[in-house]
C-alpha cells in the first residue's frame, strides 16, 4: 500500500513537471512569433520609408526633405580657374546636401523659351549609409552614380557653356526657374537659391548698362511686378567677375541684389566670387 502511494505521489509529480514544460514551450513559441511579427513589421516599415518615386528618385513618404533650385547665367566663358572653382562648389553643395533633398537647374537667357527648370531629382541613398546585410550596396551606389548624379553633371556641364546672349535677365529667369521647379513656391521646409552669375542685370525691366540701381528700379514701373516668392529661403552667390561697363560703384551691385532678395522674403544673400586672379 505503501509503494502504490510512492507511486501516485511520483506520478502526479511527473504530471506537473511535464505542464511546466509545455507551458514553457508555449510560452516560448508565443514570444518567437511576436518576435518575428516585430521583425517583419519593422522591415515593412522600413522599406515603405527608402521607398522613392522611380521619375524623381523623392522619398514616396514624405516627398522631397528640402529643394535647392541652380540658376546658371554664363553669357561669357569661364576661365578653366573659375570652372574648376564652380564645378568644385557645386559638387559640395550636392555632397552636402541631405538625402531626399530636390535639385533643379535653370539657365538666364535672352529668349524665354529657355527659361524654366529640368525636371527635378532627388539626391537618393548613397553607399556610405547602404547597409551590406539588408541592402545591396553595388546596386545604391549604381543608382546614385547613374541615375542622379551623371545626370546633375551633365546639365551643369550643358549650362555652364557660355551662351553668347545680348541680354542678361536674371530676375525674370530666376522667377521662371522658382515657378517650374514642382513645389517649390508653396515647400515650407528648408529652400536653397544657388545664383551663378556676374550679377549684371540687363533687360528692359532694369539695366546697370543704362545706369540703373535699386532706386531708380523701385520708381519704374517695373516695380510693381516684384513678387515675393523666396520667404526664409537661403540664397549663395557665386559671382563671376566681368568688366562693370556702365557700372561707376561696384557696390550697386551687391546692394541692389541685397535689396532685392530681402524683398523677395530672402534671408541676407552669402556670396563668393569666382576670381582667376
Amino acid at each position: 500500500m505503501a509503494a502504490r502511494s510512492r507511486r501516485r505521489r511520483h506520478s502526479r509529480g511527473r504530471g506537473h513537471g511535464g505542464g511546466l514544460k509545455t507551458a514553457g514551450i508555449v510560452i516560448l513559441a508565443v514570444l518567437l512569433s511576436a518576435g518575428m511579427g516585430a521583425a517583419a513589421w519593422w522591415h515593412s516599415r522600413q522599406q515603405r520609408a527608402a521607398a522613392i518615386d522611380q521619375t524623381t528618385l523623392c522619398p514616396t513618404a514624405t516627398g522631397p526633405v528640402g529643394m535647392t533650385a541652380i540658376l546658371l547665367d554664363l553669357t561669357d566663358a569661364l576661365s578653366p580657374a573659375q570652372k574648376s572653382q564652380l564645378l568644385g562648389y557645386l559638387e559640395q553643395e550636392i555632397d552636402d546636401a541631405p538625402q531626399g533633398t530636390q535639385f533643379t537647374l535653370g539657365v538666364v537667357s535672352a529668349d524665354p523659351d529657355q527659361w524654366g527648370a529640368t525636371p527635378p531629382l532627388c539626391k537618393p541613398q548613397d553607399v556610405s549609409t547602404a547597409s551590406a546585410l539588408t541592402q545591396n550596396p553595388g546596386l545604391i551606389a549604381k543608382r546614385y552614380r547613374d541615375r542622379f548624379l551623371q545626370p546633375l553633371q551633365d546639365n551643369i556641364a550643358r549650362m555652364t557653356a557660355a551662351s553668347g546672349a545680348k541680354q542678361s535677365p536674371i530676375m525674370e529667369s530666376l522667377q521662371a526657374l522658382i515657378a517650374d521647379t514642382p513645389g517649390f513656391v508653396t515647400y515650407d521646409g528648408p529652400r536653397r537659391v544657388l545664383l551663378v552669375s556676374d550679377l549684371l542685370q540687363h533687360s528692359d525691366a532694369l539695366s546697370f548698362y543704362r545706369g540703373n540701381d535699386w532706386q531708380s528700379f523701385v520708381k519704374s514701373p517695373a516695380y510693381q511686378r516684384l513678387g515675393a516668392t523666396l520667404g526664409d529661403a537661403e540664397i549663395r552667390i557665386f559671382q563671376v567677375p566681368r568688366p562693370l561697363e556702365g557700372v561707376d560703384d561696384p557696390a550697386v551691385l551687391e546692394d541692389f541684389w541685397a535689396r532685392y532678395f530681402d524683398v523677395q522674403g530672402a534671408h541676407l544673400p552669402v556670396l563668393k566670387r569666382l576670381g582667376d586672379l
